[in-house]
């Protein structure tokens, strides 16, 4: 049989070896390793681009009010919307824009301050849910206070006073100009109905928010500016409120889908109801009326505090906010000591028109670690403390009446007498460098179990405007 065999060469032959029977794997090997430095070329300039756009982008990127995605406002598309409740009434007038033309809308977003676009009614929509933006998100701070707490613990109350104490400007300075307007009126207009007549108008404390179906938000919106000096323009920023039900925040898997806003708040504050603890319960008097609204209530007030702040200490949150702790309800406080025992802070109510009093706030913070403490929520103390610096920092605690008078057994109240409800939120404004404090030079004693909110020595005139403009 003649003929050269298709194996390899005997390594008896002398002469050249025939490597033909290697090409095709060399140049299967080649091929395989021009593929691999291609795709490690096209990896490399992937991730090159991401950190150019990533530092070009910087400042530019929003969170979405509705479904809390992340935006870039100046790649949304803009629409014509006379009918906001309605996105049937939707026209077109800008794509979103795609190519360079992307990045140079996001650099530089066209503002909605026009003749042309105020003729024709015109918005942003989110690229993720089309909702409707403010029509400033593009220039404007997005402040989200996130206001949770337990089932019965009396957010949706205390968010209704809230909305009207802040539109009637009961918390500026004289000597301060302030204007607040609302972006959805639509949302307000709700609100009110179901939560703002029963309680200023039918004198009835309002059904608990019902849980959530929807992983969309309807918050309520509004545009404050507040003019510290006469000769510099305003501090601007849109002030962003939710409400959700307690069940929402206290079951880690419904608050990651239907409150996920908790995750990217700028401050939060938690309400305690005393009802909640225990030992205060128990000092409560035996009458119904006093236990009006509390058959739903969830657990005990370090449980849900812990459900609450899980999720946040598993998203790995970069820069700790401030966290205040407003023990609602304040007005049972007087039912559990003697007249002559009472708490100084419950025989005394703040005036916010000279400016915040952070003198005045150490020492009800002084006193509700100490009250606290006395009731046997030592463990909830720690535990606060626990994530200050990590989560929270810093922190101060409140206490708070809504209402100001207990319900009767049907729920019928005498009046709406609102008390210190102003505290925590004023306090998380003026942290967050967005409200000034009442000038004050003595300091304030610490608080129990830790630093507390700091207050004392710096006063609002050593406030220097440019730090409140710098803060991002």
């Amino acid at each position: 049989m003649t003929g050269r065999s298709a194996g390899p060469p005997s390594r008896l032959r002398l002469g050249r070896p025939d490597l033909a029977w290697l090409e095709p794997a060399h140049s299967m090997r080649g091929s395989t390793h021009h593929m691999s430095l291609r795709q490690i070329l096209i990896a490399a300039i992937s991730f090159l681009w991401k950190m150019l756009t990533s530092l070009l982008y910087r400042g530019r990127v929003a969170i979405c009010p509705s479904c809390c995605e992340r935006i870039y406002p100046g790649a949304c598309a803009i629409v014509s919307l006379p009918d906001l409740q309605s996105l049937a009434t939707l026209v077109p007038l800008q794509q979103e824009p795609s190519g360079l033309r992307r990045v140079f809308s996001i650099l530089f977003p066209r503002s909605l301050q026009s003749e042309w676009f105020v003729r024709r009614q015109a918005v942003r929509i989110c690229s993720h849910c089309q909702y409707p933006l403010p029509y400033n998100i593009e220039r404007t701070r997005q402040v989200t206070i996130a206001i949770i707490g337990d089932v019965s613990s009396g957010k949706s109350v205390y968010i209704a006073v809230l909305l009207h104490l802040l539109e009637e400007a009961a918390f500026i300075p004289s000597h301060l100009r302030f204007r607040c307007h609302c972006l959805t009126p639509e949302a307000r207009e709700r609100y009110e109905r179901d939560y703002g007549k029963p309680l200023f108008v039918d004198r009835v404390v309002p059904r608990g928010t019902p849980r959530a179906i929807e992983m969309t938000h309807q918050p309520i919106i509004y545009e404050i500016a507040i003019r510290l000096e006469p000769d510099l323009p305003p501090v601007r920023f849109n002030l962003v409120i939710y409400d959700t039900s307690g069940e929402d925040y206290v079951i880690q898997a419904r608050q990651v889908r239907y409150a996920p806003y908790v995750l990217n708040a700028d401050a939060v504050i938690f309400m305690l109801d005393p009802v909640a603890v225990p030992a205060m319960r128990a000092s409560l008097p035996s009458d119904p009326h006093f236990r009006y609204g509390h058959s739903l209530a969830l657990g005990h007030p370090l449980d849900s505090f812990g459900k609450i702040v899980l999720p946040l200490a598993q998203s790995g949150v970069r820069r700790p906010r401030p966290l205040a702790i407003a023990l609602s309800k304040a007005d049972l406080l007087k039912k559990l000591r003697p007249l002559g025992q009472q708490l100084s802070f419950l025989r005394r109510q703040p005036d916010y028109r000279g400016g915040l009093d952070l003198t005045d706030l150490a020492s009800v913070d002084q006193e509700v670690r100490q009250l606290l403490y006395e009731y046997d929520l030592g463990r909830f103390l720690e535990a606060v403390e626990f994530y200050r610096g990590q989560l929270f920092d810093p922190v101060c605690y409140t206490a708070v009446s809504a209402i100001g008078y207990t319900p009767d057994e049907q729920g019928g109240i005498p009046a709406i007498n609102p008390w210190r409800c102003l505290d925590p939120f004023l306090w998380v404004l003026h942290e967050l460098r967005l409200l000034p404090a009442r000038p004050t030079f003595a300091a304030a004693a610490p608080a129990h179990g830790g630093q507390g909110l700091r207050a004392g020595a710096p006063s609002a005139q050593a406030w220097q405007l440019s730090q409140w403009r710098a803060q991002p």
